[in-house]
């Protein structure tokens, strides 16, 4: 089911009541939107002044390294895009279909401007993303 954000459709949303953004997804781009929570992640960085709407996408060199070594275009799924928790950092994360391919931003370096994606490389991605949201709970308040 798709959901239409200022007149363009996306896959789907994903919210958490405690962190201050809606991830809407995209087939080839992820926007966070700031919304309001109550209570915000203690793992969250803290700012004065919530982040614009961003677009994050996958970087040029990624984008290459992925085609040539699956044959196609990377692209988000709706169902494995969400948040979590990568070396004690808040992250928006995603498992590209196909492949063992995590793309991760943190929130710490986009609040200081810097939008380039990390890119962990597993054996299996849907562990390594299902173990970032995991932590990402595991360390929340009640």
């Amino acid at each position: 089911m798709g959901v239409t954000f200022e007149s363009v459709e996306y896959l789907c949303s994903v919210t958490r009541p405690d962190i201050p953004y809606t991830l809407y997804v995209g087939k080839d781009h992820l926007l966070l939107v700031p919304c309001e929570v109550i209570k915000v992640h203690p793992k969250f960085p803290s700012t004065q002044d919530p982040l614009p709407r961003l677009r994050l996408q996958i970087s040029k060199y990624w984008k290459d390294t992925y085609k040539s070594k699956y044959g196609q275009d990377p692209t988000f799924t709706a169902g494995e895009v969400g948040f979590g928790l990568e070396e004690d950092e808040v992250v928006v994360a995603a498992v590209l279909g196909g492949s063992n391919c995590v793309p991760n931003w943190q929130f710490c370096d986009l609040l200081e401007g810097d939008i380039d994606s990390r890119m962990d490389e597993s054996t299996n991605a849907d562990i390594g993303f299902g173990l970032m949201k995991a932590h990402l709970t595991y360390t929340s308040v009640p």
